[in-house]
């Protein structure tokens, strides 16, 4: 057998080893980490080789992680997106302040001229603002409105004009230019891959810079420079890049294209006429100087209110209980502001205050919720069970922690109901020392035990103090239990007189012993009486209890038999009055003499029974004796042989030896007295008696 183990050992040992080995590596979980970071990058890289499966099964989770993080910790996006929007903001507002001051310079350069009479006369006749019709001839080029439009379906993704541009349907003018392009392809028979660039439609004019599945379509007043195509066409690739997925994967849903606005905005160039009047110049210099300074003034007051803004912000994001989802900052319209608010949160009236803000000027959208911050939980805490002087209450990692002297009652419904508060899972106590009301303990005594009307209760330092007369079957309890209750830690009863109900004193005794059927009991100023019959079992429980029972102070059975007491002293009575006689000179039994000791046997029995029942031992004396005939030695052994013939029998007969003793009685003289007419016939025999002992 052992070569048989050795032999499967080395068979296999090495594949045993390997599977051990491979088991480590599965539980080893920093093993499987690293194992599969080696090879995480490269998997990445083939998945997107062969499609684009792994980016769509990443997208829920990873759109899912950051809006859990934009929810919870907001401030990281805003440090992330700040580098990009500081940019992008910048660049609008400066474009629009250049275009803003080129349109007020042409305004003021054609204010007085003979030009600006001509042009003011136009805008009289026209209708138009006299700004619009300065704008229109001194203007080379302006792109309007910018179209992106799903190439699939003929849908407008995005659009944007620049403004004081009217706008007209965005899906009426891509159906109309996806009409131009099916017209023209087929009118002149152009290919599949065919694109019109651009038409002509009064003073406007259509440029389309095509994509793989969409383009750009920019709506143009004036005549633009090629340049402007070139931008086109980078814009259209921007998107391209940005939004190709959702590009070639489009279903209908225009609103996951909201993020190239700034890219579409940027496309919205004009170009205008140099030329003016140096005087017409330097009033528009002026004009430009003093709007600079109020620029400068704005800006400054824009500065110190974004850093108000900030610092109130920053102030939402540290307090407890308010988790900020959203926030609009109103420039002229008051300012918005939604997420998530604790009800017993701080108010964010004087927050707004502190930071230097009108808090009328800001709109709060809550919804509530319930927080589960160590302080939101402390304060949910403090409004339900209110917090005692000196007691310490803390919130850690979901539990409670109370410290110090806390009123037994206050802490007993912190026991019962501290776990309903949400936030709250499990409950410490800190070296807690308990403090009772007397009062409060006095009610709960009360209400537990319901004193008769001659009983006086108080409570002092902890001790009840009872006095007055009450029954013993309220009593005991009282003694039993009232120790238990909380704020009593003492009895005091000395003053208190127990009276006992002799039925009640009765039933007890019953309810203990039992009462047997051939038994009277009757209990009279605290002595119980006995009488009737009883087995000597029962009535020695009685003698060594009954005393013990409250409202028993004594005992009398003298009117009470005892049924094994009296059984024993009839069987002893019976066996001590029997002879066994024998013949003249011998231990032979005489036939009246086997009749007496073949009824000895049961009777003995019946006796050790009896005396067993009433805790005693017995043994039998066999006292053998002869008449005086005869040699006195002679007679001496023949009463030896006697009794031992007397015994042997009674051991044939089952009895055990050592309970039989036989002895031999010297022969009395002539002339005694018994039973049969000859004494010395009275003397041939042999006689019983028992000796009982514990």
């Amino acid at each position: 057998m052992d070569d048989f183990e050795e032999l499967r050992r080395l068979l296999l040992s090495p594949e045993q080893d390997q599977l051990r080995a491979l088991r480590d590596d599965l539980e080893d979980q920093e093993k499987r980490a690293r194992d599969v970071s080696g090879v995480l990058p490269q998997a990445a890289k083939l998945s997107s080789e062969r499609g684009e499966e792994l980016s769509r099964a990443l997208q829920p989770v990873v759109g899912d992680s950051v809006r859990d993080s934009i929810k919870t910790r907001p401030e990281v996006f805003i440090e992330a997106f700040v580098p990009i929007m500081g940019p992008l903001v910048r660049r609008s507002i400066a474009e629009s302040l250049r275009g803003l001051m080129q349109s007020l310079n042409q305004t003021l350069e054609h204010t007085f001229s003979w030009q600006g009479l001509k042009w003011r006369f136009e805008a009289w006749r026209t209708g138009r603002s006299f700004a619009e019709v300065v704008l229109l001839r001194s203007l080379v080029y302006r792109v309007e409105q910018v179209f992106l439009v799903h190439r699939a379906t003929s849908l407008v993704l995005l659009h944007v004009a620049a403004d004081a541009t009217p706008v007209q349907d965005s899906d009426m003018v891509a159906g109309m230019l996806s009409a131009i392009r099916d017209f023209s392809r087929d009118s002149f028979q152009a290919g599949a891959d065919a694109a019109l660039e651009e038409f002509r439609v009064g003073e406007l004019q259509v440029w389309i810079a095509p994509g793989r599945d969409a383009y750009l379509a920019a709506v143009i007043r004036g005549n633009p420079a090629r340049e402007l195509h070139t931008a086109l066409e980078e814009t259209i690739e921007n998107a391209h890049l940005l939004k190709g997925t959702e590009l070639q994967n489009f279903s209908g849903d225009a609103s996951r294209f909201a993020s190239l606005r700034p890219e579409l905005e940027a496309c919205l160039r004009a170009q205008y006429k140099a030329g003016a009047a140096e005087n017409d110049l330097t009033k528009a210099w002026l004009a430009v100087a003093g709007m600079a300074a109020v620029a400068i003034v704005a800006t400054c007051l824009m500065v110190r209110r974004e850093q108000r803004w900030d610092d109130f912000l920053h102030r939402l994001s540290v307090e407890p209980g308010i988790v900020v989802t959203r926030v609009e900052k109103g420039w002229i319209s008051p300012s918005r502001v939604a997420g998530l608010h604790d009800p017993l949160a701080a108010d964010l009236g004087p927050l707004a205050a502190q930071a230097g803000l009108d808090p009328a000027r800001i709109q709060f959208e809550w919804k509530d919720y319930l927080a589960l911050d160590a302080t939101s939980v402390r304060r949910r805490v403090e409004q339900r069970f209110g917090v005692p002087a000196g007691v310490r209450v803390a919130v850690m990692q979901g539990g409670l922690e109370i410290s110090g002297s806390a009123p037994y009652e206050w802490i007993e419904r912190v026991r019962r109901e501290g776990a309903q508060v949400p936030g709250i899972n499990s409950l410490a106590e800190r070296t807690l020392q308990l403090t009772y009301d007397p009062t409060l303990a006095l009610e709960r005594f009360r209400t537990a035990f319901s004193p008769p009307p001659e009983v006086t209760a108080r409570i002092e330092d902890g001790t009840l103090h009872l006095s007055g007369k009450a029954a013993y079957e309220w009593i005991a309890p009282v003694r039993d239990g009232a120790t238990r209750l909380p704020g009593i830690t003492a009895l005091a009863d000395q003053e208190v007189q127990v009276s006992f109900d002799p039925a009640l004193v009765l039933r007890r005794f019953e309810g203990r012993f039992g009462l047997p059927d051939n038994v009277n009991a009757v209990v009279q100023e605290g002595a119980l009486t006995l009488s009737g019959e009883a087995t000597h079992a029962w009535l020695a429980r009685v003698r060594k209890g009954a005393r013990e029972l409250p409202g028993i102070t004594a005992l009398d059975e003298s009117k009470l038999t005892d049924l094994d007491q009296a059984a024993f002293q009839q069987s002893k009575a019976v066996i001590e009055n029997a002879f066994v006689y024998f013949l003249v000179g011998k231990e032979n039994f005489a036939t009246e003499g086997f009749a007496a000791l073949s009824r000895l046997p049961d009777e003995i029995r019946r006796c050790q029974t009896a005396a067993k029942r009433i805790g005693n031992e017995i043994s039998v004396e066999i006292r053998g004796s002869a008449d005086a005939v005869g040699n006195e030695a002679k007679n001496l052994e023949l009463s030896e042989r006697r009794a031992h013939a007397v015994r042997d029998f009674l051991v044939s007969c089952g009895l055990d030896t050592a309970m039989l003793k036989p002895l031999a009685r010297p022969a009395r003289p002539a002339g005694g007295t018994g039973a049969k007419p000859a004494p010395e016939e009275a003397d041939r025999r042999v006689a019983f008696a028992i000796v009982s002992q514990p």
